[in-house]
């Protein structure tokens, strides 16, 4: 190795797996990246494709260097640059002008599962400090449902095991999940593993014959948006044949009375009427699982995303507990985040109703605690969710927003609103690697500097704590995201609030302030590559598996809940006779922005298209690879089909890393205000000429 070579370890910026790998610098320049063999990592020294790209993006020519100003129309992209003073000078002039004309309520931020812990929570105790609590980040429209349901049924929405309990899983369910594709190094390590080397059985609920799919031994096709009632027939049967696990359920769950006598109308019969799957594959499914003995049971978007997305989780996890896998060696349950920093973000308090911890907002002695911390006080009155915060604009009471790393232009459904209110905000700032969709349309861009460019701490699906060292130079004058928001804060007059000078000092008021994380500690995590599971509550424990000796609801007992079906937000008619659904490609990255300035991953995964069963594309005179035209209540888009029979009769599927959001509905879940960004109904043609 030549003297300037440094080879610095880091944690995967894409997905939550939390895989580590080392990038070799040469003079502050990324040259290459290696494996990590060494150390007692979750990827044994395996990467997916997009870790293996993982830091084309970084010297893309699109990267951000300097502050902008806006000079043209919102929307265009037009700007000029500017000094950094002049910048943060103009931020605190116009928010503080905005807060005294219309009040505090009048500000909202955004921060991002895409930066560090750190990051999230200096943003939103500057929010805290402006006297708003209109502080959201994209969990609302990818966990938001899976948060609530678990927490509702068990106390605690986190991943319940390590990784290796799935090793001794006997049935797997991965429902609305498609790990082979999106998360393949833990599909490769853990679950495919078990298959071939504990012969367990796997379960599949997708209405598309996926990767994983290939693999299934029971594979259920649904409509999208209809997973629900296979869940409530599943109760059914476990409940009716009494396969549940009795001392479980009378030591350590309340409700089942009401719960029987609720989905006691629910039969397979009945969900095969709503769904499309036989009731004979619902019953076998539900025989398989429920007499196994252990079972991991894992969730993704394909549950979450619905306007019944919080009541599918609930079903969920009634069934976990009927069966008693909790608490124990080879059972697993939760839903997997997106990002790499997923879990992490939302712990931060980054969310209207929640203080850091996840404390709810009016958790008397925990505000008090924080309080007391920080030396202000903390609003009283709860923020506006994501989606809602669209229509707060559009209605002229929401006038700024700050965004940080995120691109809700093109994350948020039914794109065209959200497009008139971008365009109708009184002043938006943006604070990105580059210029996003959503940066487009600001009055101020501020230059981040990119995950590898700054030390910061990720938590994994694993709810495994680990840091992220600096591996490369930031380029021109971008700087790391909690920097700039400390410039800000200090331009404020809060500058005695946030006194801070690395990333440690923010994580160490992190730990004083977060009891789970009171022992993930820089020195800790330094030492220490394979980090912690949370909760760590002092420097020596950390807690692999949750609900040991009972839940986290008041009394420690799972509540089950009575669930009623509900359909989803939009169903096919006459009008728009097809269902409508997603689903993530392993070479890309929700909005595109880093994969798609990422040379290998746009190149092996140019475009976007349409799947359509092959029966219907023969009904219609579609032929694989002809132009077709995709249209639903709010949009249209022109695509290319790809005529298959992996996906089932009457469903079309899209992957959403490109304009798929233009389809979409904003119906949301009433529980956890999730949007339904899984289903709708759309009609197809085919483009003449």
């Amino acid at each position: 190795m030549g003297m300037a070579e440094k080879r610095i370890s880091v944690v995967c910026p894409w997905c939550s797996v939390g895989c580590r790998f080392y990038i070799v610098n040469v003079n502050g320049y990324p040259k290459k990246i290696e494996f990590d063999y060494d150390h007692d990592i979750r990827n044994h020294g395996k990467l997916c494709p997009k870790g293996v790209a993982a830091f084309q993006h970084l010297r893309h020519p699109d990267r951000l260097k300097k502050p902008l100003k806006r000079v043209g129309e919102r929307g265009e992209g037009k700007f000029k640059e500017i000094s950094w003073e002049e910048a943060i000078k103009e931020i605190a002039q116009k928010l503080s002008e905005i807060k005294e004309k219309y009040g505090s309520e009048a500000l909202a931020f955004l921060g991002s599962e895409r930066c560090s812990i750190e990051e999230n929570y200096v943003l939103q105790k500057l929010a805290r400090a402006l006297g708003t609590n209109n502080i959201e980040y994209v969990c609302r429209m990818c966990q938001s449902t899976a948060v609530a349901g678990k927490g509702m049924v068990l106390g605690h929405p986190g991943l319940t095991n390590p990784f290796e309990d799935i090793l001794k899983a006997k049935v797997i369910v991965l429902w609305g999940y498609n790990p082979a594709a999106t998360n393949p190094v833990f599909f490769g390590q853990y679950i495919e593993k078990a298959i071939l080397d504990n012969n367990a059985t796997l379960i599949v609920v997708d209405p598309r014959k996926t990767k994983t799919a290939k693999y299934a031994d029971i594979h259920l096709q649904p409509y999208p948006g209809t997973d629900l009632a296979i869940a409530l027939a599943m109760l059914n049967v476990i409940i009716t044949e009494e396969l549940y696990d009795k001392d479980f359920v009378a030591e350590r769950a309340e409700g089942l009375e009401e719960l029987a006598k609720t989905v006691e109308k629910y039969t397979p019969e009945w969900a095969e009427k709503v769904s499309g799957v036989p009731a004979e594959l619902i019953r076998k499914a539900a025989i398989t699982f429920a007499t196994a003995g252990t079972a991991a049971l894992l969730t993704n978007e394909g549950v979450n995303q619905h306007a019944n997305g919080t009541r599918t989780v609930m079903a969920i996890t009634e069934m976990m507990v009927l069966c008693g896998y909790f608490g124990k060696e080879g059972v697993m349950s939760g839903a997997i985040p997106g990002a790499h920093n997923g879990m992490g973000a939302g712990l931060m308090g980054i969310g209207p109703h929640e203080l850091p911890g996840r404390f709810p907002l009016h958790a008397e002695e925990h505000k008090r605690r924080i309080e007391e911390a920080w030396g202000f006080k903390i609003p009283e009155k709860p923020g506006i969710t994501y989606v809602e915060m669209i229509d707060a604009i559009l209605e002229g009471k929401l006038k700024a927003l700050y965004v940080m790393g995120t691109n809700p232009a093109k994350a948020l459904p039914n794109l065209k609103k959200a497009e008139e209110a971008f365009k109708n905000i009184e002043f938006l700032v943006v604070q990105d690697i580059f210029l996003t969709e959503t940066a487009k349309y600001a009055d101020i861009v501020l230059p981040a500097a990119a995950w590898f460019e700054k030390d910061g701490t990720a938590i994994s699906f694993e709810r495994r704590v680990q840091r992220s060292f600096k591996a490369a130079d930031a380029p021109g004058e971008a700087k790391p995201d909690w920097e700039i928001l400390v410039m800000l804060a200090k331009e404020l007059g809060f500058g005695e609030y946030f006194n801070y000078s690395d990333a440690d000092d923010i994580l160490r008021e992190i730990n004083r302030i977060i009891p789970p994380l009171a022992g993930a500690t820089p020195e800790r995590l330094k030492k220490n590559l394979k980090g912690c599971m949370i909760p760590c509550p002092d420097e020596n424990t950390e807690v692999p598996r949750l609900f040991v000796q009972g839940f986290l609801t008041p009394n420690g007992k799972a509540q089950l809940i009575p669930v009623e079906y509900k359909e989803p937000g939009e169903v096919p008619d006459e009008e728009y006779p097809f269902w409508l659904t997603n689903y993530r490609f392993v070479g890309h990255f929700h909005t595109g922005t880093m994969s798609h300035r990422s040379k290998s991953l746009s190149k092996r995964w140019p475009e976007e298209y349409i799947e359509i069963n092959e029966n219907d594309a023969k009904r219609l005179g579609i032929k694989d690879g002809d132009l077709v035209r995709v249209e639903t209540r709010r949009a249209a888009l022109v695509l290319r089909a790809k005529v298959t029979p992996h996906i089932r009769e009457g469903v079309v599927a899209a992957p959403w890393h490109w304009d798929f959001n233009y389809l979409t509905t904003d119906v949301l879940d009433e529980y956890a205000k999730m949007p339904e960004l899984k289903t709708a109904a759309c009609r197809i043609s085919k483009v003449e000429g």
